[in-house]
């Protein structure tokens, strides 16, 4: 069943838009690996969050634990065993999926101490999620991206628009023009984050500033939330679809 609109604005879908997330082909922000951080509390609960990304349409998923000094200490060897024993609970219960586990890490000086010389775990071409505080600016945000970038990381900035202290478009155009890439939270454009936040994604969209966009799935309501966007926000889904920069479609068969 398809949903037809004229075109009316930049970017805006013409012609049929899609009824799932097929379009992206992979997910690259989730918390799905169980009981390390804020995600899925148990493999129960993993395994019904991932049947309920196959239903939307997605082939591969890379999910993405927290690394975070203050609440989340994760070595880098536990999430990868968490990852595999993910991996064989759902071939266990038959819902196999391409799955990858990297990180989401959260710059700081443990960070840049303590994580960053262990090695970071990647996704698609050498890229890695990192995060900074949605309280207000990081004094030392450019010291730790530094020595990302100059390991030859690409670092992936997660969800920008959460970022409220930081609303001018050309911060984020000097971050891509030293190569640090942007990610967009789907749920940003349905207001899950507030109204603010829906804006200000929808004005990054315009400005073609995003380069992934990642459902950043914690639990069963976001994923309701996600599952009925087609049919309850068909304008925001519109914007998603027809948003002509996402390179989530590469990483289906890119080498991790």
């Amino acid at each position: 069943m398809f949903s037809f609109f004229r075109k009316k604005k930049k970017n805006q879908v013409v012609g049929p838009l899609p009824t799932d997330f097929s379009f992206l082909g992979a997910d690259m922000h989730s918390h799905l690996v169980a009981g390390v951080d804020d995600g899925a509390p148990e493999l129960s609960v993993s395994l019904e969050l991932v049947q309920e990304m196959k239903a939307m349409g997605f082939k591969k998923i890379i999910t993405t634990p927290h690394v975070f000094s203050d609440f989340y200490r994760n070595e880098k060897n536990v999430i990868q065993e968490g990852g595999q024993v993910l991996k064989e609970y759902l071939q266990l219960h038959k819902k196999e999926i391409d799955l990858e586990v990297a990180a989401e890490y959260y710059l700081d000086r443990y960070f840049v101490n303590e994580v960053l010389p262990q090695g970071l775990l990647t996704f698609g071409d050498k890229y890695v999620l990192v995060e900074t505080s949605m309280a207000g600016a990081a004094a030392d945000f450019d010291d730790c991206l530094f020595p990302v970038l100059a390991q030859g990381y690409k670092p992936v900035l997660a969800h920008i628009e959460r970022y409220t202290y930081h609303s001018d478009v050309s911060y984020f155009q000097n971050l891509k023009a030293g190569g640090v890439l942007m990610q967009l939270n789907i749920l940003s454009l349905i207001g899950y984050y507030g109204e603010t936040i829906r804006h200000t994604a929808e004005k990054y969209l315009a400005a073609n500033l995003y380069d992934f966009c990642g459902t950043d799935l914690h639990h069963h309501r976001q994923a309701a939330l996600l599952r009925l966007m087609p049919q309850q926000h068909p304008h925001a889904f519109a914007l998603l679809a027809s948003y002509p920069h996402f390179k989530n479609q590469e990483l289906v068969s890119g080498a991790s």
